[in-house]
């Protein structure tokens, strides 16, 4: 368990949390009773507990149903050259339209957790190991980079083995 520290536990309890031990059903069935009733929380998951998760989440009519796409290369490379965030590897968004015509996609969603949460945060969560970031129901909106509100449809994505959202709400 290298790097496992009770401190780091003590830490995130200590700041109002929970962390939660459980083998894979109870921790799957966790995220699916989140999701299912409308609640937010943020898992730290394995990998085969976020394969488990994305088994039944991101089946092909929810995928097809929520427009997600795999994240271009050109947009991959804009990510990395405007925003200095590499390697984030295979990547899926749906694309979301502003009501006023400016799209809000994996380049914005990055751009907008620099400037909430910092570049180093960022880089953090993508430097990761063996972890899979899941949020769930967000309370926090997606914000449009153009004229700056809050895109009430929810932006979901799946950064390949390191970060992902899903939402209960369907597509408006």
């Amino acid at each position: 368990m290298g790097g496992f520290s009770l401190d780091s536990v003590g830490a995130v309890v200590g700041s109002g949390r929970a962390v939660i031990s459980a083998d894979d059903s109870t921790v799957v069935a966790a995220v699916q009773d989140t999701l299912r009733d409308g609640r937010s929380a943020t898992f730290y998951l394995t990998p085969e507990q976020a394969a488990a998760v994305k088994s039944w989440y991101w089946t092909p009519k929810r995928v097809a149903e929520r427009g997600l796409e795999p994240v271009s290369n050109e947009e991959l490379q804009r990510i990395g050259t405007e925003l200095k965030v590499e390697d984030m590897g295979h990547s899926y968004s749906n694309r979301v339209v502003c009501e006023c015509g400016a799209v809000y996609g994996a380049f914005e969603f990055v751009q907008q957790g620099i400037a909430e949460h910092g570049k180093d945060q960022v880089d953090a969560v993508f430097d990761l190991e063996g972890v899979y970031v899941l949020r769930v129901n967000p309370v926090n909106s997606a914000v449009c980079p153009a004229c700056t509100r809050g895109i009430l449809v929810g932006h979901e994505y799946d950064m390949t083995n390191r970060y992902g959202c899903c939402r209960s709400e369907p597509p408006v």
